[in-house]
């Protein structure tokens, strides 16, 4: 049994990470701001520290310029707000996705954590410190981590589910009152309306969901008022699900698996959001080995995956990261839903705008340039939708799929499409 310690930020952070650590800091809303803080605020303590970090809704704080012999950061999701930093190589890129990742960072795996440093809840009347708004990750990187830095933050929601720590399996406590990050405004256009009106007839009462982040999720949420017992299973939430559960819409009534629960693993939202998960028994937090797993998604009666991507290729191939050589997010849990979608005889539905660059590029290609990751291959492609329609691909053959890609495809751009895909004739044959 540990012996846990209260100590302010620097304090536990220099007893614990030491030249050549590996350390974890849980994302997005649930960044551990004190301890981030105190990291940044004192680097010329620390050398060769491997930073692993996820989505962020902030700019890194440990990849700013001149803390490179101190921090080395790796990124297993980029986010907008990272792309600087990116850009100007102070964040190098692991490819993996959702569901690999704790197998890759236990303690049997090849990159084992050595310090996590993750946000929870004040503990609850059995003296458990939940992990609150992420857990997705935080929970299994920090159950395996060597030590645990706990930021016991008073305003975090204390969330419930399995995704908690006993103090006996915390080193060190450092307790903070800071408001939690929140998700940014998105404002939902003409386009995104549109292609949330074509994909929500792919969506019937009493289904259960899975959903993306992004303008074209959160335009899709707001267009499901008229839905009936819909159920939840993904890897994170927005603001959108308190409104559905506000209307009926969202009663998770209907799911054979986890019935009356809705699963996530994130909250990507604003206070608004997590004042409603906080002690609320109808949301579970869980981590990644039940919100991204593809053979438990496969069992969930209609389930129905919607994510959006960057670009679609006419044989189905999905590249839903790169953009202008730019690595602008992740994998993600983008395989992990669509394969348990297509094992399970569910819908994985891939939403997009037809053009990018006001107009001028077209997010259906012939064929991707060398060099594009394939984040879904085009095995497990389904269902995409534009502002000009849905194409089907399941069990369609290449010719078939060309033109059912091409048929939602700006008009501007068909053409050009059709006489691309005759020069790569194996789209066609």
């Amino acid at each position: 049994m540990k012996k846990t310690h209260k100590t302010n930020a620097r304090n536990a952070l220099r007893k614990t990470i030491t030249p050549g650590s590996r350390v974890f800091f849980s994302m997005a809303a649930a960044q551990p701001q004190t301890l981030l803080n105190a990291l940044a605020d004192d680097f010329d303590f620390y050398r060769d520290v491997e930073i692993v970090n996820m989505y962020l809704f902030t700019d890194h704080p440990l990849a700013k310029p001149g803390m490179e012999s101190s921090f080395h950061c790796v990124s297993l999701q980029n986010s907008s707000t990272m792309s600087r930093s990116w850009d100007e190589g102070r964040i190098d890129f692991l490819p993996i996705h959702y569901s690999s990742i704790p197998i890759v960072f236990s303690g049997s795996g090849p990159s084992p954590i050595d310090v996590a440093l993750v946000q929870v809840s004040p503990p609850d009347r059995k003296g458990n410190f939940s992990l609150g708004a992420s857990t997705c990750l935080a929970y299994p990187l920090a159950k395996g981590a060597k030590q645990i830095i706990a930021e016991v933050n008073e305003q975090a929601p204390r969330t419930c589910g399995p995704c908690y720590l006993r103090e006996d399996e915390i080193d060190y406590i450092v307790e903070t009152s800071n408001p939690l990050i929140p998700f940014p405004d998105i404002t939902i256009g003409e386009e995104e309306k549109k292609i949330a009106a074509n994909a929500i007839d792919l969506i019937p009462d009493g289904a259960t969901i899975q959903i993306g982040v992004g303008k074209l999720p959160v335009a899709i949420l707001r267009f499901l008022e008229d839905k009936k017992d819909l159920g939840i299973h993904s890897g994170m939430i927005s603001d959108e699900i308190v409104d559905l559960f506000a209307r009926g819409v969202v009663t998770n009534r209907k799911k054979n698996l986890y019935p009356g629960k809705l699963i996530t693993g994130d909250l990507f939202g604003s206070e608004k959001l997590f004042h409603f998960a906080h002690e609320n028994p109808s949301i579970e937090m869980h981590p990644v080995e039940v919100t991204h797993n593809s053979t438990l998604i496969g069992t969930i009666d209609n389930f129905i995956a919607i994510n959006s991507t960057v670009s679609v290729a006419l044989d189905g191939q999905m590249n839903g990261e790169f953009l202008n050589g730019t690595q602008i997010s992740g994998i993600g849990g983008l395989f992990d839903f669509a394969q348990g979608a297509f094992v399970g005889g569910g819908k994985s539905i891939t939403v997009l705008n037809s053009t990018a660059s006001r107009g001028k590029v077209s997010r259906i290609v012939s064929a991707f340039e060398k060099g594009t990751p394939i984040t879904i291959p085009r095995y497990l492609s389904d269902i995409v939708v534009t502002e000009f329609g849905i194409a089907e691909l399941k069990g369609k053959n290449l010719r078939q799929r060309a033109e059912a890609l091409i048929a939602i495809a700006h008009p501007d751009f068909r053409d050009q499409l059709w006489e691309e895909s005759m020069r790569h004739r194996n789209i066609l044959e």
